[in-house]
């Protein structure tokens, strides 16, 4: 866990293990590396999309497959 994330910490990735745990059948459980990749590009992506931009058709079907594989709540 040595690579530092903008938008990633170890507690987040704590939480995700914790969710994985109980929601995550079927899902592959991710690495800190790439948990925390795709936990970048969903921020950045809603970073956007909050600032006034549109998402395209792709990059909301983007935010829903990174939702998913994150477990997340946002």
């Amino acid at each position: 866990m040595s690579r530092r994330f903008l938008y990633c910490s170890e507690r987040d990735y704590e939480r995700y293990l914790d969710r994985h745990a109980w929601e995550g059948e079927g899902l592959p459980l991710l690495e800190w590396d790439e948990f925390c990749r795709l936990q970048e590009e969903l921020m950045s992506l809603l970073a956007d999309q909050a600032s006034g931009g549109r998402l395209t058709a792709g990059q909301q079907q983007r935010v829903r497959e990174l939702r998913r594989l994150l477990l997340s709540d946002i």
